[in-house]
């Protein structure tokens, strides 16, 4: 590594983000819940999940596992009669979406009011999805016919290239070449075991495992997936906070609980498109296959069908997994020349490239130097525009009162031609918001919204002072993991369409992080940046630093499919 390029990454996160404290969410008499989450507080028309349904949707699709220790396993089908018998053992086992939820909703009222990072009572979870040809083995080609989503059916192997993987087998990167998933190696199973320390994670995954062996399920690849010490936690390995702005999923719960908390006061016109502050309320169809779908007309009102699916499939999610190792040497030698070329810091221009500082305030709201006061406010650092400046919002009175102090932090101004957030910058390339696109307006971009899931994989360099060259060369990366109702219109439409284009979704460049090739295979690629005067610095990304070595296609079925459709005739598994 160059000398400015080390120097900076060593010197990442030195102090840690203050978190929020002293809250107490207001909580009503007799339901031991917030009031935001009441259930006189529902919105008209939004769903109600009833108990049969919370307690059959996987719980890391909503509301997610969010676990510091998880284990993915990647498991193939040798003997389809013992593999359906495992199926029956193993349903019993997978976390719901009420399991998760009531961990939540416990864990965030006690954060809030201590500023815990750590939940006091541990918690394993497991979730499960098959892929295309899985779906094949088990039920039959027709079956595998009738999911609709074409992506899924022909596999990430076979969609590699179309989404600007290499189509060279000899180059790093092509499915030839990775570990898991590639031509000779796809996965008929994807299971992912969570917990809160990395023994438990690591004796569930076992137990699968071993059971797995009994019933001709064999395992094909194991990948451990570790949240990053210290101040570095919840970064990937470039040294950035990750999943900062996740979508906020409409509906209730039978008792009235809110999927997304509600914390602007109803009177806020604001109220009914966003739950927190910056984060888009968007209907559950786009992520659950059976619920009401975003209706790319009129963000308040749900799509008039539910979708195309054989019934099995209903309150399942598709899954994409890309296993992506990450060249953080690379990437900060090329934040330091840049920056040097550019006349600033190499933390300030690899912050030009994500549109977050590593803290994960936004530049939009603090263009000139990190705020770990920002990133440390949950009401405060994701609200920002695009295109328009920062908006007064009131949050809910009862939530005043429990002792937040309100959105005093610098606010963003508008930013319409990316002279603080490039028009390329990372979080501006695959999430718009408020700008409208060479696909539509700001409605269109909520269709194109996933559930994020992902966690880092191997030892962190950041923040390490004098790493040894065997820890510079190990390998590193993210397990991305996402869930949506569609393959192609969601992280195909963001990853082939926006963050492969120096056009879309408005012109500036590629991707500077995920970008790969374009639509017509050409792998060169740039990044614009203004200068003080308004004018555009041109910049060629002279390396990748992204890189996929392996993933798959799923389907994340409701538990009651697991172990009933898909299990058949099962005979129990020992």
């Amino acid at each position: 590594m160059s000398g400015e390029g080390a120097h900076a990454l060593a010197r990442l996160m030195p102090a840690g983000v203050p978190r929020l404290s002293g809250i107490e969410l207001p909580t009503p008499e007799p339901a031991p819940v917030a009031r935001s989450l009441a259930a006189d507080a529902v919105p008209e028309g939004e769903p109600r999940f009833d108990p049969a349904t919370t307690a059959d949707i996987q719980g890391n699709v909503i509301p997610g596992f969010n676990k510091d220790h998880q284990r993915f396993l990647f498991l193939r089908i040798d003997e389809v009669d013992g593999a359906r018998a495992w199926l029956e053992w193993l349903a019993p086992r997978l976390s719901s979406m009420q399991e998760v939820l009531d961990f939540r909703r416990e864990f965030r009222r006690e954060r809030l009011r201590t500023g815990a990072t750590e939940p006091t009572t541990p918690a394993t979870w497991v979730a499960f999805a098959l892929s295309g040809p899985a779906v094949a083995k088990l039920l039959g080609d027709e079956a595998l016919d009738a999911m609709s989503d074409a992506a899924f059916r022909q596999g990430l192997a076979a969609r590699s290239t179309y989404l600007g993987d290499p189509a060279d087998p000899a180059r790093s990167g092509h499915r030839a070449r990775w570990r898991v998933g590639g031509d000779e190696s796809e996965a008929d199973f994807l299971v992912t075991v969570a917990a809160d320390s990395a023994a438990d994670a690591e004796a569930e995954a076992s137990a699968i495992l071993e059971a797995g062996a009994r019933n001709g399920v064999s395992a094909l690849f194991a990948q451990a997936g570790e949240n990053l010490p210290g101040n570095l936690g919840g970064h990937e390995h470039f040294g950035f906070k990750d999943g900062v702005s996740q979508p906020g999923v409409r509906g209730a719960t039978a008792d009235g609980e809110l999927l997304a908390p509600r914390y602007l006061d109803p009177r806020d016109p604001h109220a009914r498109l966003f739950g927190n502050a910056g984060q888009p309320l968007v209907w559950p169809g786009q992520f659950v296959l059976g619920m009401p779908r975003q209706n790319p007309a009129d963000p308040l009102v749900p799509a008039a069908d539910e979708g195309v699916f054989p019934d099995w499939a209903r309150l399942g999610s598709y899954l994409v997994c890309r296993r992506l190792a990450q060249d953080v040497p690379a990437f900060w030698d090329f934040a330091a020349a840049a920056s040097a070329e550019y006349g600033t810091d190499p933390v300030l221009f690899a912050s030009l490239m994500v549109g977050r500082w590593p803290s994960g305030a936004p530049l939009s709201r603090t263009p000139d130097r990190d705020d770990l006061d920002l990133a440390g406010d949950e009401f405060a650092h994701n609200h920002f525009q695009f295109d328009d400046g920062t908006k007064a919002w009131t949050p809910d009175a009862g939530l005043i009162e429990g002792g937040y102090g309100g959105d005093g932090h610098p606010k963003a101004r508008a930013d319409v031609f990316g002279d603080v957030c490039p028009m390329a910058g990372h979080i501006r390339k695959v999430n718009p918001r408020d700008s409208g696109t060479d696909f539509g307006a700001p409605a269109d971009t909520m269709m194109r919204l996933m559930l994020r899931r992902g966690i880092p994989y191997g030892p962190v360099l950041a923040g390490v002072t004098d790493p040894s060259p065997e820890l510079v060369a190990a390998e590193r990366g993210l397990m991305f993991v996402a869930h949506m109702a569609s393959i192609e219109d969601q992280f195909e439409f963001v990853t082939r369409r926006w963050a492969n284009s120096a056009l879309q979704p408005n012109a500036g460049g590629h991707d500077p992080v995920i970008g790969q090739a374009d639509v017509y295979g050409r792998r060169d690629r740039s990044f614009e940046v203004r200068t003080p005067s308004g004018k555009a610095h041109r910049f060629v990304l002279d390396r990748e630093w992204v890189t996929p070595t392996g993933g798959g296609y799923f389907f994340a079925p409701a538990i009651s499919a697991v172990g009933g459709h898909l299990a058949g005739e099962a005979t129990p598994a020992g």
